[in-house]
């Protein structure tokens, strides 16, 4: 499980350290992030990745989520040719 490298306090009391992820992803995905975000579902995204990605730095999780939801497929857009999506070896 990630720990923080220093304990982090919020109020007096030191977060444990699930809040400590939580509260770092959050963070860094609001840095990420230029606009507004809809509060209820960033904790629901951060319930759903802490599940998966508990054991990874929550800064990078927030920037691979980030990237990920921000992801346009080619071809997409007028402008761009597009691109078949690629295929997994063995697979039609």
């Amino acid at each position: 499980m990630w720990k923080p490298a220093q304990p982090i306090v919020l109020a007096g009391l030191a977060l444990t350290d699930q809040e400590a992820w939580w509260y770092e992803f959050k963070d860094a995905f609001h840095e990420l992030f230029p606009g507004e975000l809809d509060e209820e579902w960033l904790d629901g995204l951060t319930t759903t990745l802490y599940q998966v990605h508990m054991d990874r730095d929550p800064r990078d999780a927030a920037a691979v989520a980030y990237a990920t939801l921000n992801y346009e497929v080619p071809g997409n857009r007028p402008d761009e040719p597009s691109t078949p999506a690629p295929r997994r070896p063995g697979r039609p």
